[in-house]
């Protein structure tokens, strides 16, 4: 017990978690560079419909699954110009979104031991850019981007 009269904690492991990518395959360039957005943070949703059905008579229940739908935002920091053209060209046509993936990736654990790495891998299919806003701020006069995105399949790799 401590001095406090509480249980002593008890160590159970470490990891860090700075190895994470974020990339749009869509936008990598010949030479297999991914081009950089400068992007802060993500969010993620996807969601399937389910109908719940009842029999009457019955206190039997039925779960029907329906289509799945997904949506992501994404807060950057406006960068260089050519970057930004083209993901706006490819992510923002519609006619294109069956091609238009978003791929991260997480790996965390502690220095070189590859046995104590977890990785985590997602992509998003089909994915399109549904709104821009634009802000900025006169302490750091850095142009601000929130940006949201819908798609319609995602894949745990």
């Amino acid at each position: 017990m401590s001095i406090f009269n509480r249980n002593t904690d008890h160590f159970g492991g470490a990891f860090a978690s700075d190895s994470g990518t974020l990339s749009f395959p869509a936008l990598i360039n010949s030479q297999g560079a991914d081009a950089g957005l400068l992007i802060q943070n993500m969010s993620v949703n996807y969601t399937q419909q389910v109908t719940r059905l009842f029999e009457v008579g019955s206190p039997k229940i039925y779960y029907v699954g329906g289509r799945t739908s997904g949506n992501a935002s994404i807060a950057r920091v406006i960068g260089p110009r050519k970057i930004a053209k083209e993901f706006y060209l490819t992510y923002g046509d519609i006619c294109r979104a069956r091609t238009n993936t978003l791929h991260f990736a997480l790996s965390v654990g502690c220095g070189d031991d590859t046995a104590a790495v977890s990785r985590a891998s997602y992509t998003a299919h089909f994915v399109v850019i549904t709104t821009i806003g634009i802000g900025i701020t006169a302490a750091d006069m850095l142009i601000n981007e929130q940006l949201a995105m819908m798609f319609s399949s995602f894949v745990y790799n």
